[in-house]
């Protein structure tokens, strides 16, 4: 294609993107987003819809799985046709994962052939983290978390498993991201390893949540309802996975030390009971979370995730351990001072949680906060536009200053 001809191209379409594989259900919101603001957006999975991870997705606009490997790889090879001639941006998640063919997944330093076809017309790339060891390796996060704290590391089983979490795996990931991805979006991770670049975009911007679907107002189900005694009040706690990633007792969400200062608050005679949630489908444990008093998201890495964020939607008082610490001044972010979370650990969690449950007015108080919050980091149409910004100054050959998002005011459905 002509110098001419791409830059023709580019005058006349309109912005487009294409998100593979699953980022949760955020890649699924954002692109709708995007859509209503114009963008041709669309978000693909090649996953089988009945896997283990499908309770954690709200839908894709395509799926190319199919059993039959044959007609598989013809799905994703037309489909892969189809995208060079339509997307000029492609957005993936998972790490590992830069490909559109399984084949080349986890595969080598090198690009696969269809990222480097990708990229030879032009087209950019980029890339949400998954977590804490996404192109940053196991000895920074360590020392990053014992500046702050304790090391989240000790309490992590993925720490004694190589093909997990190690140095040479997470760096090598690093490199091929910061190799061939345009523009990576950290989502509030610190600023460590190759998250410490121009190119990578910390302050939320793809991590995001629909309004109305995690809404103060959230009328629940029958079947899903709790019941409660008079008086009695909720503490939601959840962890996916929980058996595989709990060694002796101990996770890295300090679920043991939720459960633990619930019973000491109950020896106490304080009327609490603890809602444990685990392997259910996303788009039901929001009901639960709706019937919460206090929500606890986790008490060792230092930064919020998904139950923090839909709590916070819900307009709930969320407890989160907090380690605002960054290893260099100018990469604190505006997010994490701005964000109403109660933090503690797993040794103040029960006289965090003891002071939350006896004192209503606060929980009222935290829970308008956290709503206007979510609304102003997190909400789909806030993300959109922030993206938007962002991804035009890409195409401009520059990432200028972060579009900080406008307060938002918390609204309620009726």
């Amino acid at each position: 294609m002509s110098p001419f001809r791409r830059l023709y191209n580019r005058l006349i379409q309109k912005p487009s993107v294409l998100f593979l594989h699953q980022s949760y259900y955020h890649f699924y919101y954002l692109a709708q987003a995007l859509r209503l603001r114009g963008w041709d957006a669309l978000t693909v999975s090649l996953e089988d819809p009945e896997s283990p991870n499908a309770k954690y997705y709200h839908g894709s606009d395509v799926n190319l799985y199919s059993p039959d490997p044959v007609e598989f790889k013809k799905n994703i090879l037309e489909f892969y046709e189809e995208a060079l001639r339509r997307f000029r941006l492609l957005h993936f998640a998972g790490d590992g994962l830069m490909s559109f063919f399984p084949e080349h997944w986890n595969h080598g330093a090198e690009a696969a052939p269809d990222i480097l076809k990708w990229r030879e017309q032009g087209k950019k790339i980029a890339y949400t983290v998954s977590g804490c060891s996404s192109a940053v390796s196991q000895s920074s996060v360590a020392r990053w978390s014992g500046q702050g704290g304790a090391v989240v590391c000790n309490v992590c089983p993925w720490r004694s498993r190589p093909e997990v979490c190690s140095d040479p795996k997470n760096l090598s990931w690093g490199k091929k991201v910061n190799q061939y991805c345009d523009l990576v979006f950290g989502e509030t991770v610190p600023a460590l390893d190759y998250l410490d670049s121009p190119k990578v975009v910390r302050e939320p911007t793809t991590m995001c949540l629909d309004s109305d679907f995690w809404n103060p107002g959230l009328e629940v189900p029958e079947e899903h309802r709790v019941s409660k005694a008079a008086g009695e009040l909720l503490v939601y706690h959840a962890m996916g996975n929980h058996e595989t990633r709990t060694v002796n007792g101990r996770n890295i969400k300090g679920s043991h030390a939720v459960i633990q200062a619930v019973e000491q608050l109950q020896s106490e005679k304080v009327p609490v009971r603890l809602l444990f949630v685990t392997d259910r489908k996303n788009t039901e444990i929001r009901f639960y979370q709706a019937q919460a008093d206090v929500i606890v998201d986790q008490l060792n890495y230092g930064r919020y995730g998904a139950t923090a964020r839909e709590g916070m939607m819900l307009g709930k008082p969320v407890i989160c351990y907090l380690n605002r610490h960054e290893m260099k001044p100018r990469q604190e972010l505006v997010s994490m001072r701005e964000v109403p979370l109660v933090s503690a650990t797993e040794a103040s969690i029960t006289e965090v949680l003891r002071n939350l449950l006896l004192n209503e007015a606060k929980r009222k108080e935290i829970g308008r906060a956290s709503r206007e919050y979510a609304l102003k980091w997190h909400s789909a149409e806030g993300c959109a536009e922030r993206y938007e910004k962002i991804t035009e100054n890409l195409w401009k050959g520059r990432l200028a200053e972060y579009p900080f998002p406008r307060p938002s005011r918390c609204h309620v459905r009726p």
